[in-house]
């Protein structure tokens, strides 16, 4: 086996590892039985646990800049984009649990993740989805008597109830689902802030 998938093996050894324990709980002891590797070996690749959950984070953090970056920069309906934006999560559930997991539990409410890098992670997130609501607000979509980053919490606390819902309950999510969560978050939000 080549370095790059020992690295890949143990990566997702620690990402279940984390999701079941919790960051607080989990030894490098319990990733390298996961993986089935030695100690020694998961050491030698990553030195330490925080340095295995800051990659699996990154990728988190990554992934969502991508999406955001490309909704912000899209000529997409604005419906289409909020839309977009809230899939990426659900898919993440979908395709990625124990990520998406790890996201609710240790990082957006563990205040072992508050750090001054860890909060300008957030900031980054909250700022780019900011920026599209003030497009929307600046398109004649979205009324303007709510501040743009006040319509960013309401959103953005839309989609992390409904994901939060699904992983505390480890639910189910098929197409027909996803596409009504998809199309409920989005309906209630620009009802709600669709200019009149």
């Amino acid at each position: 086996m080549v370095k790059n998938d020992k690295e890949e093996m143990i990566i997702n050894a620690a990402l279940a590892v984390f999701c079941k324990k919790g960051y607080a709980n989990t030894r490098m002891a319990d990733i390298a039985r996961e993986a089935g590797v030695s100690y020694g070996l998961v050491y030698h690749y990553f030195g330490s646990k925080k340095v295995l959950f800051d990659i699996i984070v990154n990728t988190w953090w990554s992934d969502l800049y991508h999406v955001l970056e490309e909704q912000k920069n899209s000529k997409a309906a604005f419906p289409e984009r909020l839309a977009y934006i809230t899939q990426f999560f659900l898919d993440a559930y979908a395709n990625k649990p124990n990520l998406t997991s790890i996201f609710i539990s240790e990082i957006s409410r563990s205040s072992v993740y508050h750090t001054s890098t860890g909060l300008e992670k957030f900031r980054r997130f909250f700022t780019l989805c900011e920026a599209i609501m003030d497009e929307g607000q600046k398109t004649g979509f979205l009324r303007d008597d709510i501040r743009p980053h006040y319509l960013t919490y309401i959103f953005l606390g839309a989609v992390e109830g409904f994901i939060s819902i699904l992983v505390l309950g480890r639910e189910q999510l098929n197409d027909k689902r996803k596409k009504r969560m998809i199309d409920g978050i989005t309906q209630v939000f620009l009802d709600g802030a669709r200019v009149r």
